[in-house]
């Protein structure tokens, strides 16, 4: 999400400048240090994340049973919550 609006942020500086006729700031470029460390990165799995679907990288989605079993297993809190109000009411 920070990425998003640092983005947007910038997007907007540069329609600024441009509608004020300013010139466009120079494209930076980019240090060694970061291309040097790029060209030895390996991926790796990330950490925590179960399953593969839209709910474990925080996509919109509709809940299917599937998914729906993998969310009370990552964060069973949020059904135990709901199942007390149910019994609640």
């Amino acid at each position: 999400m920070e990425g998003a609006t640092l983005a947007g942020k910038l997007a907007a500086e540069v329609v600024a400048n441009r509608a004020l006729g300013n010139p466009d700031k120079p494209v930076k470029e980019i240090q060694q240090h970061i291309i040097d460390a790029a060209a030895s990165h390996e991926a790796r799995e990330p950490v925590g994340i179960k399953g593969d679907g839209a709910i474990a990288f925080g996509g919109g989605y509709s809940v299917d049973k599937n998914e729906e079993e993998r969310l009370r297993e990552t964060d069973p809190a949020q059904y135990d919550q709901a199942q007390e109000l149910t019994m609640a009411n």
